[in-house]
């Protein structure tokens, strides 16, 4: 396999773990839901097991942002990337009910995938270098 070869799956590897982490937080912010008072308990279940879908997307990203540095990508990118994470993350911590979450994602989102796109770009143009 060619060095080139082993780049573009290397990347396209990683590409894969962003997105499911942004599938995995955005899923669990769509399925925990928001409530203008006290849900019921079984729409705090639904709110806990949506915020479980969270923890494991911020695994995911917190996992796609230590490979990105050792990948050697731009900081900003590794920062980008593990934002959906910990932003999201924190805002299901501190305020499990509210709209914080989709604000927080609305902010994050975008700018994991403005990484991701950074590192296509990126690889496309060293490999034709």
């Amino acid at each position: 396999m060619s060095e080139a070869t082993r780049r573009w799956a290397g990347a396209s590897a990683w590409i894969l773990i962003v997105l499911a982490s942004i599938g995995l937080i955005g899923y669990g912010i769509v399925h925990a839901g928001i409530w203008l008072w006290m849900p019921t308990p079984a729409e705090q279940e639904a709110s806990w097991i949506g915020s479980r879908y969270i923890f494991f997307g911020w695994l995911l990203s917190i996992a796609a942002s230590v490979w990105s540095h050792r990948r050697g990508n731009p900081l900003w990118v590794t920062i980008c990337v593990a934002l959906p994470g910990f932003l999201v993350g924190w805002a299901d911590l501190v305020s499990p009910y509210t709209l914080l979450r989709f604000l927080a994602a609305v902010v994050a989102f975008p700018l994991a995938l403005g990484g991701v796109a950074e590192v296509i770009w990126a690889r496309g143009r060293w490999q034709r270098g």
